[in-house]
C-alpha cells in the first residue's frame, strides 16, 4: 500500500480558502485561523501578507458591504452589522458611512420603507400606529430624527381612523 503524505495547509492557503467565496473582513479572516489552530504570529504574518497583495482591505470591504447593503438598512443598523458583526473598526466605518450616506438619502429610505410598512400593515392616524412605525423604523437601524421627518413625510398615506371611515 502506498501511504500518501497529506499536506498540512498554510495559514495563507487556509484564509484563500476562506476569502475566495466572498469578502471578508479582517477580523473574519483572523478568527477563522485562531479557529483552526494558528499560533499569534503566523496569523499576523498571514494577516500582513494578505494585505499586502491587498486580499483583505477593511475599507474596500466596507464599501462592499454598503453597495450591497445600504438600501436595506438605516445608518445605525449599517454601523452594528459592520462593527459588531464583521468586526471593522468603529471610526473607519463612521466616516465611510458619513461620505456615502447622507441624511437626505437616509430620509428618503426612511420615507419609502414608512410608506410601504404603512400600506402592508394598514396603520391609522392613531398615536399607536405612528408608534408602531416609529419603532419598526427604528429597528431597521434609522435614527430618531430622520424617522420624525420621514413619518412626518408621509401623514397622507395613512388610514384615517377607524371611527372616520
Amino acid at each position: 500500500m502506498a501511504n500518501k503524505i497529506k499536506e498540512e495547509k498554510t495559514p495563507f492557503d487556509v484564509a484563500l480558502d476562506y476569502l475566495e467565496k466572498c469578502a471578508r473582513s479582517e477580523k473574519e479572516v483572523k478568527d477563522k485561523l485562531y479557529k483552526k489552530g494558528y499560533s499569534k504570529q503566523q496569523v499576523e504574518d498571514t494577516l500582513s501578507k494578505l494585505k499586502e497583495y491587498r486580499f483583505i482591505d477593511d475599507t474596500e470591504y466596507v464599501k462592499q458591504f454598503l453597495f450591497f447593503y445600504k438600501n436595506k438598512y438605516g445608518k445605525k443598523q449599517l454601523e452594528l452589522k459592520l462593527t459588531a458583526v464583521k468586526g471593522v473598526d468603529r471610526k473607519l466605518v463612521g466616516e465611510i458611512l458619513d461620505e456615502q450616506l447622507s441624511d437626505d438619502e437616509e430620509l428618503l429610505k426612511a420615507v419609502a420603507f414608512a410608506k410601504k410598512y404603512i400600506s402592508q400593515k394598514k396603520l391609522d392616524t392613531s398615536k399607536e400606529s405612528k408608534a408602531k412605525l416609529a419603532n419598526w423604523l427604528y429597528s431597521k437601524g434609522f435614527e430618531w430624527d430622520i424617522i420624525n421627518r420621514a413619518i412626518s413625510e408621509v401623514g397622507d398615506d395613512f388610514l384615517p381612523p377607524d371611527d372616520e371611515v
